[in-house]
């Protein structure tokens, strides 16, 4: 934009000094002309101006682990209206790993568009903003600041990985499970004695043990709960570990979610120590769960989860980089 100032200010002096010695019709024509050229043209590039917009969406929301992903850039201008250009300053910035690069693009026209490839080595949450946007007029005098949509995202996931010998779901379900009353009661050998509640039926009622009491006891039938399950993993670690460990994690949750075992993932954050507790239910509330998972950064060192205090009636089983680590822990 300098250089065309300096440009328009050459061809002023230029038309002025014309004005100045040679004082005819066409020297006046001419200086205003000249003059009157940046108002025309901003009156034509105003419209577009300002009511261009920059749209910026991914290419596709999710990629995996080494595929392409891919930002896109739109020039968006109503009815064709006349503009020069848009310069673009974009950002992305991977949120697990830090990784981020900035740079600079030219968009000429409405409807011109800007691919930006980022690099998926790693697993991450891939944050794409516009950090600047400046539209220029179509003689390239003036710019003004153009509205754009806002961030875009491209989740990068783990790659698919064979989980190995997979946890038995039914074995899991009885591991650390404690005693709850049957619905319906029945036969069973695990049973609690109580006081009478009203609705509760006749046949529950102890008859022996009530007749040595003022009021009636019945034998409640118990039977083991279903034992809650967790996946468990350290979020800190080298970035080649931390990709092994998200791995082994996504490919066990959806073996369990095969299997129809609902379960949570379970990780500490690295600084402060505090769980992070995502519920895995189905495809979108794993997806969910990677998410924020990946959206965290990972240093290098940190509190692991396994310093947590341990969870009653919990089953978790510790996936590290080379899968399932000594299989179930407190």
């Amino acid at each position: 934009m300098v250089h065309r100032r300096i440009a328009y200010l050459g061809a002023l002096g230029c038309a002025l000094l014309f004005q100045v010695f040679f004082q005819d019709y066409f020297s006046t024509f001419l200086l205003a002309a000249v003059l009157l050229l940046p108002v025309a043209a901003l009156m034509l590039s105003l419209p577009g101006m300002l009511l261009c917009t920059v749209e910026l969406s991914p290419s596709a929301p999710t990629v995996v682990r080494g595929e392409a992903a891919q930002f896109r850039a739109v020039l968006q201008v109503p009815a064709k209206l006349p503009i020069a250009r848009v310069r673009l300053t974009l950002r992305w910035v991977n949120q697990l790993t830090g990784e981020k690069q900035a740079l600079r693009r030219d968009l000429w026209g409405g409807g011109a568009v800007f691919f930006l490839d980022v690099p998926t080595r790693h697993c991450g949450q891939l944050t794409c903003t516009v950090q600047k946007a400046r539209v220029c007029g179509l003689l390239g005098l003036l710019s003004l600041p153009v509205r754009t949509c806002g961030q875009a995202e491209v989740l990068v996931l783990p790659v698919p990985v064979d989980p190995g010998r997979p946890p038995d779901p039914a074995g899991l379900e009885q591991r650390g499970a404690a005693l709850r009353p049957r619905p319906g009661g029945g036969p069973g050998e695990d049973y609690e004695l109580r006081v009478y509640r009203p609705g509760d039926p006749m046949k529950s009622v102890h008859w022996k043990l009530s007749s040595k009491h003022d009021e009636l006891v019945v034998r409640e039938v118990l039977e083991p709960a279903r034992a809650e399950l967790c996946l468990t993993f350290d979020h800190f670690g080298s970035l080649e570990d931390m990709d092994k460990t998200l791995d082994h994690t996504a490919a066990l949750s959806r073996l369990l979610l095969e299997e129809g075992r609902p379960h949570r993932l379970l990780w500490a954050h690295p600084s402060t120590g505090e769980l992070q507790d995502c519920p895995v239910e189905s495809a979108r509330t794993l997806l969910a769960a990677l998410a924020a998972a990946l959206s965290c950064p990972v240093p290098p060192a940190g509190r692991s989860v396994l310093e947590a205090p341990p969870q009653p009636g919990v089953c978790c089983l510790h996936v590290g980089p080379q899968g399932l680590e000594g299989g179930e822990h407190p």
